[in-house]
């Protein structure tokens, strides 16, 4: 069954460039299509682990129906482009033989990866999660994904290299704010906290 999505809110980057970060909805295909098209080969290829040229259909509807609870994903957007393009998506898939454990991934647009939002979008999606009833993030992360793997160290990891090479990441979820560290990360994870208890 699906669930009513939660509610979308304003939040500032660390160049204090504006961002609107809502839940994704059936009718952005058209939205995560031509975010695709900005993203780089060596993005795309990160995010998706082999050459990918366009998204397929299937693919998009994939990424977008979900049920805010088993599949839940963010969506970053430009409040002050008229358009509002997509700027970054991070969504958590929960894992059907192990209930309280989901598979995460975090994707930004070259034009704004470095500047937090993907920390943001992290942890917007913990906190969904957890609320959720989700204890534990599972990635698969290229070696050289150094961004991506930087990030889930945010939350404390275990890492693991399978038969293919790849390395998997197992992330426990902080419970309460007060697990949080006092890194950056941690910093903006309370915020995004508050935000979304508002």
């Amino acid at each position: 069954m699906r669930e009513p999505p939660p509610a979308p809110f304003h939040a500032t980057l660390r160049d204090r460039t504006p961002v609107l970060i809502r839940p994704v909805a059936p009718e952005d295909k058209p939205l995560l299509r031509e975010a695709f098209t900005r993203l780089s080969d060596a993005s795309r290829y990160q995010r998706f682990m082999r050459t990918i040229r366009e998204l397929s259909e299937e693919e998009l509807d994939y990424l977008t129906r979900i049920d805010y609870t088993t599949h839940m994903a963010w969506v970053a957007l430009d409040p002050s482009n008229r358009t509002h393009p997509g700027l970054g998506v991070a969504r958590y898939v929960r894992l059907p033989h192990e209930p309280t454990v989901a598979e995460v991934a975090i994707t930004v647009v070259d034009s704004h990866q470095g500047r937090g939002l993907g920390t943001m979008l992290l942890g917007v999606i913990t906190r969904s999660a957890v609320d959720n009833g989700i204890e534990t993030f599972v990635a698969h992360v290229l070696g050289g994904n150094v961004a991506m793997l930087n990030l889930l160290t945010a939350l404390g990891v275990a890492v693991t290299t399978d038969p293919d090479g790849l390395i998997a990441v197992r992330t426990p979820l902080p419970r309460r704010m007060e697990d949080l560290s006092k890194s950056p990360a941690g910093r903006v994870f309370r915020e995004v906290a508050r935000q979304l208890a508002r």
